[in-house]
C-alpha cells in the first residue's frame, strides 16, 4: 500500500501569500527601473541637444575664423594694489 500525503489549506494559502509577496515585489521594482529609465532617456536627450548646439557653435566659430573677422579686446587693467570687485 502506498503512503498518501495531503497538502491542507493553510499551507496552500501561505503558499499564495509567498508567491503575492513575490509578485508585488517584482512589479514595484519593474515601475521603478521604468521611472529611472525615462529619467536616464531625459537626460541623455538634454545631452543630445547640448551637443547640436555646441556643434552649431563650432560652425559659427570656424565660418568667422575662415572670414578673418576675429576681434580680440584687450580691457587695461589698474594695478594699484585694489583687488577687483566685479558687479553683477
Amino acid at each position: 500500500m502506498s503512503n498518501v500525503f495531503y497538502v491542507t489549506l493553510h499551507e496552500l494559502e501561505d503558499e499564495k501569500n509567498l508567491l503575492t509577496d513575490e509578485f508585488n515585489k517584482i512589479k514595484q521594482n519593474i515601475m521603478n527601473l521604468e521611472v529611472d529609465m525615462n529619467k536616464m532617456k531625459n537626460n541623455l536627450n538634454a545631452l543630445s541637444g547640448a551637443i547640436q548646439e555646441t556643434d552649431k557653435l563650432i560652425t559659427m566659430a570656424q565660418k568667422h575664423g575662415k572670414n578673418g573677422d576675429w576681434k580680440v579686446e584687450e580691457k587695461a587693467t589698474k594695478a594699484k594694489g585694489k583687488k577687483n570687485k566685479w558687479k553683477l
